[in-house]
């Protein structure tokens, strides 16, 4: 369950999107950075050079021997502190710290005489005199940077909240397609008046009304359709009852007998044509009671008690109310358990009958080891007439509506039936009913 969560994650079209984003985003930011990262570094020793030939002019300023009085002046105007060493002459304009030990001058290209270093955000520029050393110490408050810090914090979080912006924007112009998909995932469960709602006028807007006119046809198509069975089933009572007063007339023979039977076997078909096509419009005639599943099993299980290969009861429980109709309920387990007896193999083992509790579900699995129904076949077994036997043999019976029958009672019961099969391996039938509300069935 968790790895299908994943892969849906992974392979949503959100996802990619999201991901599509923040590559981009990536890249935006890593171009952003190097290209300023690139002028920092062809700027720098420009920058470097122009204050070289500043401290010059000052040490120019300053006179020989140096004026410490015009060197004060010059720090507080320009936040730069001096200090001046000589054999004869020392003093600085500030408590001048000693050169961190640590640091390492290095020489300036193209400029003799002059050293630079770092330490602890402090520039220091060391010019040798002939006579004495000047040392300027530029502090915090100065920086060579070809860039501002800030401006490029403030220029990456604006990049990242457009990137947002547009991820968000695009989600919202994809939404009809999350709906869409809900949409057919509904009409694949064959609730066909499910309708995507259409708040767009762009082209998912367009295909959503699309999908809903699809969706309309459909239904109207199999309304028709049911329309039609029902009509011609009530057509064919007429020359039913007329044929078989008609017969009453003939003398006993094989003939008459024959004809007999097909016509009972044509009325049978009609009853059963009549009762599947009813069965949809079941939903609000349900005569619903609080009945105890168990024991309503248990009187449809003695119908089958002498046939072959027999029935076997697994563990079950004392008591299982559930809240259904116990007539439509009855006809789907002599449906489904008919269907387990009869396709069973004559060496077959007992159909096995089981219960769990499947919160929200009650599940009720009817299994046997029968003749089975190949796979390419599952999706069509729940259609009228629909017979995995082609031959329509009278020998296995049926008309092909008895587990549609199934289907549309266990739909109205708000449940569901699911069906696993393999040729030569049998068949589970499982079907499932809602738990009461709020309240724990088993006993």
């Amino acid at each position: 369950m968790k790895s299908n969560w994943i892969k849906r994650v992974f392979h949503s079209i959100f996802t990619k999107l999201l991901l599509v984003l923040i590559v981009t985003g990536i890249g935006i930011n890593l171009s952003v950075t190097g290209f300023f990262q690139h002028f920092k570094k062809m700027g720098e020793p420009n920058i470097q050079k122009r204050i070289s030939q500043h401290l010059n002019y000052i040490v120019q300023d300053l006179g020989n021997p140096p004026d410490q009085g015009r060197a004060e002046k010059i720090s507080r105007d320009s936040s730069i502190q001096i200090q001046y060493e000589s054999p004869n002459l020392n003093w600085s304009t500030s408590e001048f710290q000693p050169l961190p030990p640590q640091m390492k001058l290095q020489a300036f290209p193209g400029h003799p005489g002059v050293q630079i270093g770092e330490d602890g955000g402090h520039h220091f520029f060391v010019l040798q005199q002939r006579e004495g050393r000047f040392i300027f110490e530029l502090g915090h408050a100065f920086t060579w940077d070809a860039i501002d810090v800030e401006a490029l914090v403030v220029l990456i979080s604006l990049l990242t909240a457009i990137l947002a912006t547009a991820y968000f924007s695009i989600r919202w112009i994809l939404s009809p397609v999350r709906e869409l998909t809900e949409g057919v995932r509904e009409v694949g469960k064959g609730n066909l008046g499910h309708r995507v709602s259409l708040k767009r006028s762009d082209e998912l807007g367009e295909l959503a009304m699309t999908f809903n006119a699809m969706t309309d046809r459909i239904r109207n198509m199999l309304r028709a359709k049911e329309q039609l069975m029902l009509d011609v089933s009530h057509e064919l009572r007429s020359p039913l009852t007329r044929m078989k007063v008609a017969l009453e007339s003939l003398s006993e023979s094989h003939t008459k007998k024959s004809i007999q039977e097909d016509v009972a076997e044509m009325e049978k078909m009609v009853t059963e044509v009549l009762k599947t096509a009813q069965a949809h419009y079941m939903h609000a005639q349900l005569d619903l009671r609080r009945v105890d599943i168990v024991e309503l099993l248990n009187g449809v299980l003695l119908t089958f008690k002498n046939q072959h290969p027999g029935v076997r009861v697994g563990k079950m429980p004392g008591k299982v109310e559930l809240k259904v109709d116990p007539d439509r309920v009855k006809s789907v387990l002599k449906n489904v358990l008919d269907n387990a007896v009869k396709y069973s193999f004559q060496g077959s083992e007992p159909v096995k009958i089981s219960m769990v509790d499947h919160k929200p579900y009650i599940v009720l699995r009817i299994q046997d080891d029968g003749v089975g129904i190949p796979e390419d076949e599952l999706p069509y077994i729940f259609e009228p007439f629909y017979r995995v036997d082609k031959s329509r043999s009278k020998d296995t019976g049926g008309y092909g509506l008895g587990l549609g029958l199934c289907k549309t009672v266990m739909e109205a019961h708000q449940g569901k039936i699911e069906i696993e099969s393999a040729p030569n391996k049998g068949t589970t039938v499982s079907l499932f009913f809602p738990h009461l509300n709020g309240e724990e069935p088993l006993d």
